[in-house]
């Protein structure tokens, strides 16, 4: 009996001694674990994702592992084996029905799939457990608008930027988006140059009327420029093009024509465009104008980004010659409202740009290209029901006539437009 009690005590007494012992080995392996997803995910992100799912496997082995399974199923779906990557998901929402990963995870595969009805299911269960997600009323946006339901992309952006009036994809994309919506635009511009004095010249006025259409192959805009200078009144017809290259790539293309001294001969432009990540953009492209027997080539480009509810870019032409080259510039801000078609915006400029008609007048204009010339200009950009927008600007600008003597110039201009 006596030996029985002890044997009793002795046991009791070595139980904190294993309890103790199991939590550190758990610990330890714990530790382990988390060591190894580090590992794991360093690999994967590097590249070495074959190595990343032998190392995901060995932990799973353990036993289940939320993250790291989601890690194993992203390798899956970087790699293109989409059915791996729907079976290990699966896993991951049978062990958590509350996880927004891997919901997020099973929008993007079925996204890269092209089966965006799917898709857009699991991005429609997030929002149930998370109305004001903004990433999945992001990604629910851009999926809808690749299956090509505008309508439905618009909506979706807009009720993110309801919740949050800063986040600058969003405003990025609904601009973009909305063209999409109102395929068709007409707009009335009109610009009067007045001139100092010393420049002896009456005034400048140029009435544009345009119309732009949304394709499935990126807009196309027509325009007929009338211009009166120098006491005479020129034509000028200009057609431009935005085709659409990828998801983050889209063109420019330019070819204007006129028979009058007013405009040049013919213009060229051509410019490629890259959204980059972080809400940043960049171009390059050139520009080539011909006045009767002489031809001019600039070289543009520009990077911008959005910050916020601003956009700000600035952009440099160099324009080679005989003579040397020149450079000049613009940088352009623009501050967002609670709608893209809503913003204010300011302009700085240094020398003359080639993308202003105001300066391309007759064979001579080719030099004018290489002035010493300072501007500003104030806009403002507003739309009404939807269906119209109006915009107001103006313009103060110098030009060198000789060394350190500038004159100076107002431009004042006004455009309609509306949107079916």
């Amino acid at each position: 009996m006596i030996q029985l009690i002890t044997n009793i005590k002795s046991r009791l007494s070595m139980r904190p001694i294993l309890v103790l012992a199991i939590l550190m080995v758990n610990g330890l392996l714990f530790n382990v674990s988390a060591q190894s997803y580090e590992e794991a995910r360093n690999l994967a992100l590097n590249g070495n994702r074959a190595k990343a799912r032998q190392l995901c496997k060995a932990i799973l082995a353990q036993g289940f592992n939320s993250d790291v399974a989601l890690l194993l199923g992203r390798t899956y779906a970087w790699d293109g084996k989409y059915d791996s990557t729907r079976i290990v998901l699966n896993e991951v929402l049978a062990n958590n029905p509350e996880s927004m990963e891997a919901l997020d995870a099973y929008a993007d595969v079925e996204y890269w799939s092209e089966n965006y009805t799917k898709s857009i299911e699991y991005c429609d269960l997030a929002l149930k457990k998370d109305p004001k997600n903004e990433d999945f009323l992001f990604k629910k946006a851009k999926i809808l608008h690749s299956s090509e339901k505008y309508e439905e992309a618009v909506a979706s952006l807009e009720e993110l930027i309801r919740i949050n009036h800063s986040n600058a994809e969003a405003l990025k994309k609904l601009q973009e988006y909305r063209l999409d919506v109102m395929k068709n635009r007409i707009k009335l511009n009109y610009t009067i140059d007045q001139f100092d004095k010393s420049f002896n010249r009456d005034p400048w006025q140029v009435v544009a009327l345009s119309y732009g259409r949304k394709t499935k192959l990126g807009s196309v805009i027509a325009r007929v420029n009338m211009a009166k200078r120098f006491g005479d009144t020129g034509l000028q017809y200009e057609m431009d093009a935005y085709p659409k290259i990828s998801e983050n790539n889209y063109g420019y293309l330019n070819y204007g024509f006129s028979q009058s001294s007013v405009f040049p001969d013919h213009r060229f432009g051509a410019e490629l465009f890259h959204s980059f990540p972080k809400a940043f953009e960049g171009s390059l492209g050139m520009r080539t104008l011909f006045f009767g027997s002489s031809d001019v080539t600039i070289y543009t480009g520009s990077v911008g980004k959005y910050i916020s509810n601003y956009w700000i870019s600035l952009r440099s032409y160099v324009t080679p010659g005989t003579t040397g080259t020149s450079v000049s510039g613009q940088l352009q801000m623009r501050r967002y409202f609670s709608d893209p078609e809503n913003y204010i915006g300011l302009r700085l400029g240094y020398g003359v740009s080639p993308d202003d008609n105001q300066n391309l007048v007759n064979s001579d204009s080719s030099s004018r290209l290489k002035l010493n010339t300072r501007s500003i200009r104030l806009e403002l950009n507003h739309i009404i029901n939807h269906l119209w927008i109006i915009n107001p600007a103006a313009a103060w600008g110098s030009e060198e006539l000789t060394s350190g003597n500038f004159s100076g110039y107002y431009t004042f201009d006004i455009s309609i437009t509306r949107l079916f």
